[in-house]
């Protein structure tokens, strides 16, 4: 395995027989970079991240090696706008969407929007939720929508927060996990409400079906391959899409962990047409949590060698500051709450090794 990304985390270098660093600022140079080892390889999975990147500098041959969603639909999906106009005209439910122009010429107009406050706030692309907020009132969505004619404004729907993960061969669609998100955990150090601060699998709930059946429709008529991911969030009378991202999703970890199914190699099969005919069934818990810096520091540990049940794992003496990722803690057991605190325990190593 070659592993390209702007981390380069020490587990990451470990198990890569070679490591690329990109610089997320510049991923078009960094694709042509990479263009060289796309025709070195047997197959490219893209990651989160590349959503918008200009794939243009690939020529036909290393763009075959991509195993996966073709760089024009990752994007044409990851367009928040498009998706919100696309679901829409399906009838699928999701929070009422609109466009800062849209909304400016609604103003204009002096025409009544009725949204529910509070609104959210985010960009038309990018994931993670590290550029999102609250608008409380009116007098505040105005005020915003003038600065930041480029986002979108949204419906905040009450809930809890979930996805599904999916795979697809073309033609049909299976789920594989229902997951429980975690978004702006203070106890993580989110440096917003809605930052992704990782899951936990599975997520029971009395919509599960609902959750699946819906994953399952979007994404096929979408026209998706391989893994995808949905995310949802689940309120009183049923629940609503909020996104949907056209890779391998950030709850990997815990659904490996929980089902036992290799996300990788269940990847591939599928988007070279091949299912799995019965899903393994969730025979444990698994909780995943992203540390985040709260102040600025530096890791004086090797977390390498403190035991298991952390990844993402940064080099000693990297820097961090205030809001950056530090590390991942993990936890498996048989109930959620054994998972949890198991994680938990591990988050505490990692906020002691930054000093």
């Amino acid at each position: 395995m070659y592993a390209a990304d702007a981390f380069g985390d020490v587990d990451t270098r470990r198990y890569a027989r070679a490591y690329i660093p990109l610089d997320p600022f510049q991923l078009h140079a960094g694709l042509r970079t990479l263009a060289a080892w796309f025709h070195r390889v047997d197959g490219v999975i893209i990651g989160s991240g590349f959503e918008t990147a200009d794939f243009s500098v690939l020529d036909d041959l290393a763009r075959k090696k991509i195993v996966g969603n073709a760089p024009e639909k990752m994007r044409e999906i990851a367009n928040k706008a498009w998706l919100a106009a696309r679901l829409t005209d399906l009838g699928i439910p999701h929070p009422l969407t609109l466009t800062g122009e849209e909304l400016i010429a609604r103003l204009d107009r002096l025409e009544q929007v009725r949204f529910r406050y509070p609104v959210v706030a985010k960009p038309a692309y990018g994931g993670g939720g590290t550029a999102n907020f609250y608008c409380r009132t009116e007098k505040e969505l105005v005020r915003w929508v003038r600065k930041l004619p480029d986002f979108l404004f949204q419906d905040y729907v009450k809930g809890h927060h979930a996805s599904v993960s999916v795979l697809l061969n073309g033609h049909a669609a299976r789920s594989v996990c229902v997951n429980e998100q975690l978004l702006g955990l203070r106890a993580l150090g989110a440096p917003g409400p809605f930052v992704y601060c990782g899951n936990i699998s599975p997520f029971l709930t009395k919509f599960g079906d609902r959750l699946r059946e819906l994953a399952e429709e979007v994404t096929h008529i979408l026209g998706l391959v391989g893994s995808n991911g949905v995310d949802f969030v689940v309120a009183e009378d049923g629940p609503v899409v909020i996104e949907v991202n056209p890779r391998l999703q950030g709850s990997l970890d815990t659904v490996e962990l929980s089902t036992g199914l290799n996300q990788v190699d269940v990847h591939v099969k599928a988007v070279r047409g091949e299912l799995p005919e019965l899903l393994a069934a969730n025979h444990c818990y698994a909780a995943k949590a992203i540390v985040f810096a709260e102040r600025a520091g530096e890791v004086m540990t090797d977390l390498q060698s403190v035991g298991g049940g952390i990844v993402d794992i940064p080099a000693k003496g990297r820097s961090v500051r205030p809001g950056e990722p530090i590390a991942t803690a993990i936890g498996v057991g048989a109930t959620r709450a054994r998972a949890c605190a198991e994680a938990m325990e591990n988050v505490a190593r990692i906020k002691a090794s930054v000093t």
